[in-house]
């Protein structure tokens, strides 16, 4: 009955017995002081073998203190051992009567819920040689006392919310071979003292918050074996000394702060097995010593600033499991040396500064399951031999300088899951043999020169694939025919940019699990593809800059497009009105989840690939690289779209940018957008819209551009709010508008301050308090470019501000209150306005 565990439920002649004994006194008192969480009423302590579950026990029973569940005795009847493990103790160790073991050797009250502090009477414990109070809630500091315990060969603190300093009397442990203070809240420097422990072999340090250098004392443990620091806030450089730990076969400091050169001399640790130093600042060359490791299976130095060239020496590390120089500085060509690697598994180069030639040694490693070489300047063909690599299931070489042809032999890669080779510049066909290639989830050949017809045989693909990208090429033919079964996992198809001609295949709604459909800027032709409206997964829509013709308004659907966030049709040639019932189901476009924290992107269970999509705003092609869930967009310009804007666009509430220009559109501009509280972006431009922009308009705190150019507005432009900001070209082209910042004044009709709208008062602190971090999503959403364009920066306080040039209105026309305006915005007027032409 493990979970039954010293529930006393005793004879009187029993406790007699028991008393007789000072330990079980003790563990008596401290019984009472436990509860037990699932029954308050009982203690959290059973006798074993006698209790049962109807609170009875056997009174012939000659139990003795050294049959009581976890305890052990000597041959003198002494308790020598006490193992409550994973016992579901609660309560604390206050009542702990630690005097009264002083034949205690080890006291094992891991996995429970014990709180409160470890108590200084733990030196009364003299003959202990194992302790383990780990995975409990103790907190509060460790107590110096422990460094009493001079027999303790064994220390496990670790998984608690300890504080404080790691006491320098622990340096006393002269006998101690494993300490284990991970995992808590630890802070300041590790002690120089525990470069007494020269018996220790592992010491765990990991996620903590120690600061400071580690100490070269370090160095004097030369039995130590695993050396463990990850995950806290060290600085200054690796000291040489650990070079002196020729038994030390793991190496840890990942996330910290570490600086300068990795020490030559760590090149004398000839044990070491794993060697992982991401994540610091460590600068320099790495040094050819390393390559005297012959041991070493893990080499890990990611997120450095490690600069120059792999040294040759690094070839002779033949039990080497794994490599990983990502983000950092290395240059230079990938050594020949590193083919000779034939246990490697995971080679990671990517986002360094490599060029020249991918070597054709590569295809040596017979064991690679992994590589992935992305962000780099490397150059060239593909060699054939990488066809060689028979394990190989990851081949990431995006955003390069390859060029040539993709070579046949890749199909020999069977097992090949992701193949990403976008952002390069290679050129022919793709050749048929790709799609032997049964276990892709990803094919992403986007941005490079390949031509050819689009393999039809793509449609074919098993059910794995995911991802089938191949963007902006010069592919020419039909797109494929995505026969896949309804069980197929394609999440993106994105063939945007190529010279595809023909209908939109309606075996499209075979993929249920498409989020991603982006076939925008080739030569389509026919109706839209209502089909698609059934897609319950569908979140992007692009078919801009096709040939695409017929109206939006047959679409018999009940909920159309229920998670579409993104839809953008123009450059088409669609007539009628505008999709009207669309407006009214977009259900993602009509609210947001305003308690999600932090930027949350599209596909972000999708390993290895970012969904990338372009969109125009105000005449700019922006590409999108990683989309954010929020970010919400329809674009139906450039078409022949007739008739009013529907009311029903008030309904999309969390849209942020809308674009309906370059159409036949009439009628006045809807009141009701104000209603769109999150809208960033709106162009009405080149349409035939009457009479006067609405007011309410000035109340959309998150506007950042407009355009209302070329139309047959007139009236006063509406004053205040995000007007304040936009120049002349976003109201050019009606010759009825007038007002700021248009020169044509308005006179006496101008619109008198008691109609602005509620928000534009006084107080200018509303006006700017009114923006936080979800005002620039739009920034980090189009990326840093659209970011500075539109002009939010972050000045002193950190708080984002529009940056704007406000022309001063005639002091006569505005009063008082709008000099006060003026002179408050006018602090945040250093950078000019930047106006956008469509």
């Amino acid at each position: 009955m493990g979970l039954l565990i010293f529930l006393f439920i005793l004879t009187s002649s029993s406790i007699t017995t028991f008393a007789s004994k000072p330990e079980a006194n003790a563990l008596l008192t401290w019984k009472t002081s436990l509860v037990n969480r699932n029954n308050p009423l009982l203690s959290s302590w059973a006798l074993a073998p006698d209790y049962n579950l109807t609170g009875t026990i056997n009174r012939n029973t000659s139990a003795t203190l050294c049959t009581w569940y976890g305890v052990h005795c000597d041959a003198r009847g002494n308790v020598e051992k006490l193992n409550l493990t994973a016992s579901r103790l609660n309560g604390t160790l206050n009542h702990f009567t630690f005097s009264s073991f002083s034949s205690l050797t080890h006291l094992e009250l891991n996995t429970n819920n014990i709180l409160g502090s470890i108590p200084v009477e733990v030196r009364y414990l003299t003959k202990l040689v194992f302790l383990d109070l780990s995975g409990n809630q103790f907190s509060g500091e460790i107590p110096k006392e422990i460094g009493m315990l001079t027999g303790l060969k064994t220390l496990l603190l670790d998984d608690n919310k300890l504080s404080g300093y790691i006491p320098q009397e622990l340096g006393n442990l002269g006998n101690l071979v494993k300490m284990n203070m991970s995992v808590n809240f630890l802070k300041g420097p590790i002690p120089s003292s525990l470069g007494n422990m020269t018996k220790l072999t592992e010491l765990y340090l990991f996620q903590n918050n120690l600061s400071g250098l580690i100490p070269p004392e370090i160095g004097n443990l030369g039995s130590l074996k695993i050396l463990n620091l990850d995950f806290n806030d060290l600085s200054g450089s690796i000291p040489p000394s650990l070079g002196n730990l020729s038994s030390l076969t793991v190496l840890y400091t990942y996330r910290n702060k570490l600086l300068g050169r990795i020490p030559k001399e760590l090149g004398n640790m000839k044990s070491l097995t794993v060697f992982g130093i991401g994540h610091n600042q460590l600068s320099g060359s790495i040094p050819a010593s390393l390559g005297n490791l012959t041991k070493l299976k893990q080499l890990d130095v990611h997120e450095n600033l490690i600069s120059g060239v792999i040294p040759p020496e690094f070839g002779k590390l033949e039990s080497l499991i794994q490599l990983s120089f990502s983000h950092n500085k290395f240059s230079g060509q990938i050594p020949v040396s590193v083919g000779n690697l034939s246990t490697l598994e995971q080679l990671y180069l990517n986002d360094n500064q490599f060029d020249g030639f991918l070597p054709k040694e590569l295809g040596n490693l017979n064991s690679l399951v992994e590589m992935i070489l992305v962000k780099n300047r490397l150059n060239g063909s593909i060699p054939d031999s990488l066809g060689n690599l028979l394990k190989l299931e990851e081949f990431l070489l995006h955003d390069n300088q390859f060029s040539g042809y993709l070579p046949e032999t890749i199909s020999k890669c069977e097992k090949l899951k992701y193949l990403t080779l976008s952002n390069n510049s290679m050129t022919g066909p793709v050749p048929k043999s790709v799609c032997t290639l049964r276990s892709l989830q990803i094919l992403d050949l986007g941005n490079n020169g390949f031509s050819g017809p689009v393999l039809q045989c793509f449609g074919n693909f098993s059910h794995e694939l995911i991802v089938l990208d191949l963007r902006l090429n010069s592919f020419h033919g039909t797109v494929p025919p995505m026969l896949l079964n309804q069980n197929n996992n394609l999440r993106s198809l994105n063939l945007n940019g190529n010279r595809l001609q023909g209908s939109i295949p309606g075996t499209l709604i075979n993929c249920r699990k498409l989020e991603v459909v982006d076939l925008g800027n080739n030569m389509l032709s026919g109706g839209f593809p209502h089909w698609l409206e059934a897609l319950p997964m569908l979140q992007v829509l692009v078919l801009r800059g096709n040939k695409l013709n017929g109206t939006l308004q047959t679409s018999n659907t009940k909920t159309p497009f229920p998670n579409l966030r993104i839809l953008d049709l123009s450059s088409n040639e669609f007539t009628g009105l505008l999709p009207s019932k669309y407006f009214k189901n977009f259900k993602a476009m009509t609210g947001i989840d305003r308690k999600a924290s932090g930027a949350q992107y599209m596909g972000g269970n999708v390993s290895m690939y970012e969904d990338t999509i372009e969109l125009v705003v105000k005449g700019l092609k922006l590409e999108l690289e990683r989309i954010l869930v929020i970010y919400t967009a329809i674009d139906l310009s450039v078409n022949k779209f007739q008739g009013e804007i529907p009311h029903t666009i008030e309904r999309l509430t969390s849209l942020r940018f809308l674009n309906l220009s370059h159409n036949s559109l009439t009628g006045q501009i809807p009141n009701n957008l104000r209603n769109i509280e999150l809208l960033e972006s709106l162009d009405l431009s080149s349409n035939k819209l009457v009479g006067e922009i609405p007011l309410p308009l000035a109340s959309l705190n998150f506007l950042a551009v407009v355009n209302f150019s070329q139309n047959q507005l007139q009236g006063a432009i509406p004053p205040g709010g995000q007007f304040n900001t936009f120049g002349n070209n976003s109201f050019q082209g009606n010759k009825g508008l007038c007002g700021f910042p248009l020169t044509k004044s308005c006179g006496d009709d101008e619109v008198p301050f008691s109609q602005i709208p509620k928000g534009d008062e006084d107080d200018d602190s509303d006006f700017l308090n009114g923006f936080t971090w979800e005002s620039v999503a739009i920034g980090y959403g189009f990326g840093m470019l659209f970011g500075l364009v539109i002009g939010w920066l972050i000045f002193y306080t950190g708080k984002p501000r529009w940056v704007i040039r406000i022309t001063e209105r005639e002091q006569s026309r505005l009063g008082r209150r709008s000099r006060k305006r003026t002179s408050k915005r006018s602090q945040l007027s250093q950078i000019s306005n930047a106006s956008f032409s469509s």
